[in-house]
């Protein structure tokens, strides 16, 4: 019998509040290690830095780790699962014990209506390895936009800039030589794109995009990355995507852009085409699901 576990992860100091619906147990863990005698380790969407080591642990020792995907549905699941959480925590509010449980009840719900996959995403070491260079690299990239900023209304940064400089391009050689690494022909894919395999500027919006965006079907990586028109008065408001996903698309999309002599800003048909000859590259060299990207 598979072993799961439902946990509701914590930062820094704080433990993890697991659930476990086979012995209907909750209980707590300091390290996502110590769920090492589960099969299936289900997690909410907050994957803190502290985490990853454990995560790439557990993923090598052939656990299958999966994260919530849909946070943003947090108050509804709530609401639907009023009664249960009431039941099973005394309380309806939000709670570390009742998050976890409600994993839980999404999981054995989603079960029913076979769509698993719209609310848990599989963890790949792909994922392990490079996202937490993916978001070291946002971070460095946005204190150097802040910096730029600062220098432009005239603030005196001294050496900030030429530091942070070489910070951002040197996390991006990391990232792009950890892609070459463990991403399948990730070579092959820069090539059909015509990319310069020797510039980590071009390569570093592919490496990104690959990372985020799993989806093999065009019309869920178009919602994915927000390539639509939301409509209604508050439309632009409740529009859902990733934006990390998008930032790599941007970059990618930039790039090839430049590369054809174009330098206008590129529309959503642009990051749509460029989104498509990814999603096609991965099809016809043989990508498509089940490649750990």
């Amino acid at each position: 019998m598979i072993r799961r576990v439902f946990i509701d992860t914590a930062w820094n100091s704080k433990k993890h509040i697991c659930y476990d619906p086979e012995k209907d147990v909750f209980f707590e863990a300091d390290s996502l290690a110590e769920l090492k005698d589960y099969d299936e380790i289900y997690l909410d969407s907050s994957l803190f830095p502290n985490m990853w080591q454990q995560l790439r642990g557990l993923i090598s020792n052939g656990k299958r780790v999966y994260y919530f995907t849909r946070p943003w549905k947090w108050r509804e699941i709530r609401e639907r699962f009023r009664e249960d959480l009431k039941a099973k925590t005394g309380r309806v509010s939000k709670s570390d014990e009742g998050d976890a449980y409600l994993l839980w009840k999404v999981y054995e719900l989603s079960l029913i209506k076979k769509n698993t996959h719209r609310y848990f995403r599989l963890l790949t070491i792909v994922d392990v390895e490079l996202r937490p260079l993916l978001m070291k690299e946002t971070l460095l990239y946005k204190n150097l936009q802040r910096i730029h900023r600062a220098s432009m209304a005239g603030v005196d940064v001294g050496s900030d800039v030429k530091m942070l400089e070489k910070m951002t391009e040197d996390i991006k050689r990391e990232i792009v030589d950890k892609a070459i690494e463990i991403i399948p022909r990730f070579i092959d894919i820069a090539e059909c794109l015509r990319l310069n395999i020797d510039d980590v500027n071009e390569l570093i919006g592919l490496a990104g995009l690959l990372v985020y965006n799993k989806s093999t079907s065009y019309q869920k990586s178009v919602k994915y990355h927000g390539l639509y028109k939301a409509k209604g008065r508050d439309g632009s408001k409740m529009k859902k995507y990733n934006y990390k996903a998008q930032r790599y698309l941007i970059m990618l999309t930039n790039t090839i852009s430049w590369k054809s002599g174009e330098y206008r800003p590129p529309r959503y048909r642009d990051f749509r085409k460029v989104l498509k000859i990814v999603i096609e590259t991965r099809k016809q060299i043989g990508l498509a699901g089940g490649t750990g990207v």
